[in-house]
C-alpha cells in the first residue's frame, strides 16, 4: 500500500473516448530539424485564466478592437481627427457643395455611433472591418465637397489605413489598401476635370504608396509588440505552472495550449512496460491513450525514438493523432521530445490551429521552452513523490512507517466510529529475532524481515494496513474485522513465517455499534510493547 507512490493527473479534465487499440495505419512521417516559417505565427495567444481577453500574435489573426473591453478608447483618436476635419470644413471659406459636405457629416455620424452602439460581439469578427472601411467613402465625399483633387482632405485616408494596420487582420489591411486606390482612381475616371484633372493619377499613386509602406510598417511593429507580449504571458504562465502544485504537468501543457494558441495539447511518458502513455492534457484528451513506440510509425513514436523535433503540416496523415486533432479541430501537428541529461523522458504532442509549410517560428520557440520546463518538472514531481513515498514507508521491508500508521490509524478509527463497524489491531512480534541475527547475521535479518512483510501482504485483504511498528515487531490494521475473524487471520499469519522461525500475535478489537456523538478521532495512538503484549487502545465516546 506504501511500497510506491501515484502520480496525480488532473481530475478535471474533459474526456473523449478515442479508441487506443484501434489498427493504425502505417503512414511516413517527416522530420524537421531547422526550417521555420518565420513570418507566421500561432493564431491567438491567451492571457491569464481560460475565458479572458485574448490577444492576436500574427497579422493574419483576427482581433475585435470594437467588442473587446476598451473599445471607446480605441475609436476616440479617430472619431476625434474625423470631427476636427468637419469642423474645419465649416470655417470660411465654405464649400460650395453643401450637398456633398451634408452626406459626409451624415456618414461620419452613423459610423462613429455604430463602431460604439452596435453589438460587435453577436457578429463575425470580420464585421467589425466595415467600420474603417465605411470611412473611405467620408473622405471621398469631402474630396469631392472641397473641391476634389485640390480639396486638402486625401490626408485622411490615412486614418482607416492605420486602423486596420492596428487593429485588423493581413487580408484586411490589404483590403484598406484597395479601397485607398478606388478613392482616389474611381473620381478620376468618373468625374475627371476639371475637379480631378488627368495629373492627378501621380497623387494617386503616391497617396497608395505611402500608405502601404506607414500601413505595413505599423503592422509589424503592433505584431512584434504582440509577440513579446505573448512571450512574457508565456514566462508568467510557466512560472504559475510550476508552483501550482506537486505534479506540473496538467498545469504545463494547459500553459502550452495557452501560450501557443493551440487546439490541444497532450504529455507522453513512458510506463514500465516500454509503452508510451498520455499522462497529461488539455480539454479533449483521453488519458487513456497509449501505444508501443517500438512497433508503431506514429508522429510521436518517431519524436521518442529519434529525439527530434517533427512537424506536420497536416496532421490528418499521423495515424495515431488523426482522430484527436479532428475533434479539437487542429489542422497540424507539432511533436517536441522532452530530453534530461541527452535522455529522452517525455514526447509533448501539440496541435495546432493553422497549417503552414514549416513549424512557425514562435511556436517553436515557445514549445521548445517549454519542453525543457516539462524535463525539468518531471523529475522533480519524480523526487517530490518518492520523498513523499520513502517518508511514509519503512525503507528495509515497503510496510508503513510509524508516522505513516498514526495517520491511517487516525483515519481507521474515525470510519469505525461513523460505520460502527469493528476495527481489529494486531501485533505480531518475531521470536528470538536477536538470536537469529546473532546466528546467521544482520543481512540474513534484514533479509527475513523482508520476507516476513511480503508473506502477510500475501495474506491480508486489500485496505488492511501493514506497518512496522519497531524492530521486529509490525502492527497490522484489519478494518470491517471482528475478534473472531481476526483469530482466524492470525493463525493463518503465523504459519507463513519464513525460514522456518516462529512469531506471536496480540489482538485487540473495538466494536462500536450505536456510537455516540463524540470527538472522530482517538484521544491517543494505539500502543504496543515487546514481546507480543498489546496495550489496549483508548478513545473517548
Amino acid at each position: 500500500m506504501f511500497a510506491s507512490a501515484k502520480l496525480a493527473v488532473s481530475a478535471g479534465l474533459r474526456q473523449v473516448h478515442i479508441s487506443a487499440d484501434e489498427q493504425w495505419k502505417q503512414e511516413p512521417v517527416t522530420v524537421q530539424n531547422d526550417p521555420v516559417d518565420r513570418t507566421s505565427t500561432a493564431a491567438r495567444t491567451r492571457l491569464g485564466h481560460r475565458g479572458q481577453g485574448e490577444i492576436s500574435t500574427g497579422p493574419d489573426a483576427v482581433s475585435h478592437p470594437l467588442s473587446d473591453p476598451g473599445a471607446a478608447g480605441r475609436v476616440a483618436p479617430f472619431a476625434g481627427a474625423a470631427i476636427i476635419v468637419l469642423v474645419l470644413v465649416l470655417l470660411p471659406p465654405t464649400s460650395s457643395d453643401l450637398s456633398m459636405l451634408r452626406a459626409a457629416a451624415l456618414l461620419t455620424t452613423i459610423v462613429i455611433a455604430a463602431a460604439l452602439l452596435v453589438p460587435w460581439v453577436r457578429l463575425p469578427a470580420w464585421c467589425q472591418a466595415t467600420v474603417p472601411l465605411s470611412f473611405f467613402a467620408v473622405v471621398a465625399l469631402l474630396r469631392q465637397s472641397g473641391g476634389g483633387a485640390i480639396s486638402g482632405y486625401s490626408p485622411l485616408v490615412m486614418l482607416p489605413i492605420l486602423w486596420l494596420a492596428i487593429y485588423g487582420s493581413r487580408t484586411q489591411f490589404r483590403l484598406g489598401i484597395a479601397a485607398t486606390a478606388v478613392t482616389f482612381v474611381v473620381p478620376q475616371i468618373l468625374v475627371g476635370p476639371p475637379l480631378y484633372p488627368d495629373t492627378g493619377w501621380r497623387g494617386s499613386v503616391i497617396w497608395v504608396t505611402i500608405g502601404l509602406l506607414a500601413g505595413s510598417a505599423t503592422q509589424e511593429l503592433v505584431t512584434q509588440s504582440r509577440h513579446r507580449t505573448a512571450d512574457l504571458a508565456a514566462l508568467g504562465a510557466i512560472t504559475r505552472a510550476l508552483s501550482a502544485n506537486s505534479d506540473p504537468r496538467p498545469e504545463l501543457c494547459a500553459a502550452a495550449e495557452l501560450v501557443t494558441g493551440a487546439a490541444f495539447t497532450v504529455l507522453f511518458e513512458p510506463h514500465l512496460d516500454g509503452t508510451l502513455m498520455a499522462t497529461a492534457g488539455t480539454d479533449g484528451v483521453d488519458l487513456g491513450l497509449r501505444f508501443d513506440p517500438r512497433t508503431h510509425s506514429c508522429a510521436t513514436a518517431q519524436a521518442w525514438r529519434t529525439g527530434t523535433r517533427i512537424y506536420l503540416a497536416d496532421a490528418a496523415v499521423d495515424p495515431y493523432s488523426s482522430k484527436l486533432a479532428e475533434h479539437a479541430k487542429a489542422r497540424a501537428l507539432l511533436c517536441q521530445p522532452v530530453t534530461r541529461h541527452g535522455r529522452t523522458t517525455a514526447v509533448l504532442v501539440v496541435g495546432l490551429n493553422e497549417s503552414h509549410q514549416h513549424a512557425p517560428a514562435p511556436a517553436l520557440y515557445l514549445v521548445e521552452l517549454l519542453a525543457a520546463e516539462i524535463g525539468t518538472a518531471i523529475d522533480r514531481a519524480n523526487l517530490v513523490a518518492l520523498l513523499a513515498a520513502q517518508s511514509r514507508r519503512d525503507s528495509l521491508t515497503g510496510a508503513a512507517n510509524r508516522r505513516s500508521w498514526d495517520e491511517e490509524m487516525n483515519r481507521e478509527l474515525a470510519r469505525a466510529y461513523r460505520s460502527g463497524a469493528p476495527l481489529t489491531v494486531v501485533i505480531i512480534d518475531i521470536d528470538h529475532f536477536k538470536a537469529y541475527n546473532d546466528t546467521h547475521g544482520h543481512a540474513a535479518g534484514d533479509v527475513l524481515l523482508k520476507d516476513f512483510v511480503t508473506a502477510i501482504r500475501a495474506e491480508l485483504r486489500t485496505g488492511d494496513v501493514i506497518a512496522r511498528w519497531g524492530g521486529e515487531e509490525f502492527a497490522l490494521a484489519l478494518h470491517d474485522c471482528d475478534l473472531q475473524e481476526a483469530q482466524t487471520i492470525a493463525s493463518r499469519l503465523l504459519n507463513v513465517v519464513p525460514s522456518g522461525q516462529c512469531c506471536a500475535e496480540r489482538s485487540d478489537c473495538q466494536h462500536r455499534t450505536n456510537p455516540s456523538p463524540g470527538p472522530r478521532h482517538p484521544s491517543s495512538p494505539v500502543r504496543a510493547r515487546r514481546h507480543g503484549a498489546l496495550h489496549s487502545q483508548e478513545w473517548r465516546p
